[in-house]
Parts: structure tokens; C-alpha cells; sequence
């Protein structure tokens, strides 16, 4: 007798916030229908249409690891907020994943803010990626029954099992602690983030889960947003791209997110300061 595959719960973005967390909770993923409007998806893929056009597939990185993992037919760019006001106003501010950060990043630290901002579009013959959590950027961090990151993959356009839509291990969140780099898996314990354009994934930084095989003959473009808490470094620098003059015209808390501005931990610590004052000043 086959077993039904696991699917992750699927439910609106007017949902309660308790029944979104309950759900994020119990299976390490939830989707999210119409977390960006039909408009906000065309402002944002209009916005970064130049950087589709322009990127190379695969990691520049020469490092074999990585390349593996970024994978040779996979177009993948940053510094979305310098490419986009739509990003930062329906994204980055996106009012149901941030409620979701909130409560989930509260037990983690005072703050947090934005790890990285990154289009992941798979072409056509792409391999699976290898398994993996996103936690393990920060392995002196991690510990069990602490998120230190959350994400959401966005759906630009359609994902499909065909196309390469995620997958993940429901559950495996609850797992213990540890690097995961790759994992044998069996089709009765994976679900796939099968999903209209629009919708977003929001996922725990525990669970395993990696970009599906694309053996469709088209693109499958997704827009992955993640959070850090406020005391760890993230992935993406983006005072670096985001320069002070781009970053006077966003809301403040965009600025926040996006580096312009310091962490005051519940202890009473300070950090990311400009002379000895909280960054956010330098727009006063």
C-alpha cells in the first residue's frame, strides 16, 4: 500500500496570526496564498528584470562546494532593496511574514534584521539541490529550541514539482540540532512547496529542505527574503549596496532592516554604532 505524500498546509494571508504559527509550528513550512498581490509580483519582476537579463547561471564563488550548492543553471542576485522599491514596500515590509518574524525571532533577541534579499530562478535540467537548513550559516548560534533565522521563498511565478518547486521534510525542524549537508530521503517523508505565483513558504531556519529537480523546459522564479536576528551578522552586506543617500528615501524601518541602524539588546548591550550613537541618527 504507497503512502499519501506530506503536504504542507496552505492557507490565506488574512489568516490569524496564531493559526499561521500553529501551522508554521507543526510542520516547519506553511504556504501562504497571495502574500504579494498580482500588481506587487509585477512591479518587483519588472524591477529586477534587468538583473535576470544580465546574470550568469551558477556560482562565481570557485569553490566546489558552493557551486554545487548554488547549482550550474541557477541565476541568483542580491541587493534587491537597490533594485527595487516594490521589493522594499510588499517584501521586505511585507506586513504578514514580518508579524510571523516577530513572534518567532522575540525569544532570539531584541531584533532582528535582513539576512538576505535573492532571486533564485532554476532553469530548465537543474538537479535537485542537496538538503540542508539555513540555520547552519551560523553554527556557533545554533541551538535546540532556538530560531535564529526565518524565511519565506516567494513565488514570482508558478512552482510546480516539474519546475522545482522546494521540498522539505516536514517536521525535521524537531530534529536535532546539526550541519546538514545533503540527506537520503524517501518520496513518503518530502513535500513540495507547490504553489501559485504570489503565494510565499515561510520556513523555520531548522528545516531541511532544498530546490526540486526542474525537468520542466521552463524557469522556475522564486525570490528568497530571510531574517536574522539582530545580533548575529547576515549573509548579505547590505549597507554595502544600499548606500545612505538610496537608504534616506525608505521607510525607517526599512533602514533598520537593511543595516542603518543599531541593535540595543534587552541586556542593555549596543552595538552597530556610529560614535557610540544608534546609526538611525545619521538620518535625523
Amino acid at each position: 500500500m504507497m503512502c499519501a505524500m506530506p503536504e504542507l498546509q496552505v492557507l490565506d494571508r488574512d489568516t490569524p496570526l496564531a493559526d499561521l504559527l500553529a501551522a508554521l509550528a507543526r510542520d516547519g513550512g506553511v504556504i501562504v496564498r497571495d502574500l504579494l498581490s498580482e500588481g506587487a509580483v509585477r512591479a518587483i519582476v519588472d524591477d529586477l528584470s534587468a538583473g535576470f537579463d544580465a546574470a550568469v547561471p551558477g556560482s562565481k564563488s570557485g569553490m566546489e562546494l558552493w557551486e554545487t550548492f548554488h547549482g550550474p543553471n541557477t541565476v541568483r542576485f542580491c541587493g534587491l532593496a537597490a533594485r527595487s522599491r516594490a521589493f522594499v514596500d510588499h517584501a521586505l515590509l511585507n506586513p504578514v511574514f514580518t508579524a510571523m518574524t516577530d513572534a518567532v525571532l522575540s525569544s532570539a533577541g531584541a531584533d532582528y534584521w535582513l539576512n538576505t534579499g535573492q532571486v533564485m530562478a532554476v532553469g530548465p535540467g537543474e538537479p535537485a539541490q542537496y538538503m540542508h537548513r539555513d540555520e547552519n550559516n551560523w553554527p556557533e548560534a545554533v541551538a535546540d529550541g532556538r530560531e535564529i533565522t526565518l524565511s519565506c521563498m516567494f513565488a514570482l511565478s508558478d512552482f510546480t514539482v516539474e519546475n522545482g518547486a522546494t521540498v522539505v521534510i516536514p517536521g525535521s525542524q524537531r530534529r536535532p540540532s546539526g550541519l546538514i549537508r545533503g540527506i537520503e530521503t524517501s518520496p513518503d517523508e518530502v513535500a513540495y512547496a507547490a504553489m501559485p505565483a504570489g503565494s510565499g513558504m515561510v520556513y523555520s531556519g531548522k528545516i531541511i529542505h532544498g530546490a526540486g529537480e526542474n525537468t520542466s523546459d521552463g524557469w522556475r522564479y522564486g525570490m528568497h527574503v530571510s531574517f536574522v536576528t539582530g545580533w548575529l551578522r547576515p549573509e548579505e552586506a547590505s549597507p554595502l549596496v544600499i548606500d545612505r543617500d538610496l537608504a534616506a528615501t525608505l521607510p525607517e524601518r526599512a533602514r533598520q532592516l537593511l543595516g542603518w541602524g543599531s541593535y540595543h539588546a534587552d541586556g542593555g548591550g549596543r552595538t552597530w554604532l556610529v560614535d557610540f550613537e544608534d546609526a538611525g541618527r545619521l538620518f535625523d
